[in-house]
C-alpha cells in the first residue's frame, strides 16, 4: 500500500511536531501492511513503538528528515542517536531492533535493522539518487522493506 504524497515544509512545524507526524505516518503504514503497532506509555523507553506480526514482536525507533537538502541527490541525513544533556548517545542493539527512517520530501520509508546501524550517530539515505537503485548502496535495500517487520509465516 502506497500512501498519497504529502509535502510538509521544513519550517511548518517545530522538530518535536515533525517527529510526531512521522510517528503517525509510521503507524498508518505499518498497520496498512497488517503489522500491529503499540505505543508504550510515556517516553522513557529507547523505542517509539512495539510492532507485532504473528508471534514476532520488535522495538522500533522512528526518525525523520523534513528538510529540503538541495535536490536530494546528495542524500538526506538521519540522526540515529538520542539526545542526552548537550550530546548525542548512540542506541545499542539491545535497546531497539529497527530504525524506521522517514524522508518527507520523497515520502520514503527505510526499515533498517539496528545491526546495520551499529554505533553510528547518523546515517545518510539516498532515495532520489538514481545511482543508488533499490538493492545497491549501504541502506537502499531497506527502502520500503516493511516485510522485515513481519514474522515470515
Amino acid at each position: 500500500m502506497r500512501s498519497r504524497k504529502a509535502h510538509v515544509p521544513a519550517g511548518a512545524f517545530h522538530s518535536k511536531r515533525r517527529g510526531e507526524l512521522a510517528e503517525l505516518g509510521f503507524m498508518y503504514r505499518a498497520a496498512g501492511c497488517g503489522i500491529g503497532v503499540a505505543k508504550p506509555y510515556g517516553d522513557s523507553f529507547p523505542y517509539d513503538f512495539l510492532t507485532q506480526h504473528g508471534k514476532r514482536v520488535l522495538r522500533v525507533q522512528v526518525k525523520s528528515c523534513f528538510t529540503d537538502e538541495r535536490d536530494g541527490v546528495n542524500g538526506f541525513n538521519i540522526t540515529v542517536a538520542r539526545s542526552r544533556g548537550h550530546g548525542k548517545i548512540t542506541y545499542e542493539v539491545g535497546d531497539i531492533d529497527f530504525v524506521a527512517a522517514f524522508i518527507a520530501k520523497c515520502d520514503a520509508w527505510y526499515l533498517v535493522p539496528m545491526e546495520r546501524v551499529g554505533r553510528k550517530k547518523s546515517i545518510r539515505l539516498y532515495p532520489k539518487n538514481k545511482k543508488y537503485k533499490k538493492g545497491s548502496g549501504l541502506y537502499e535495500r531497506y527502502r520500503e522493506a516493511w516485510e522485515l517487520l513481519m514474522d515470515g509465516e
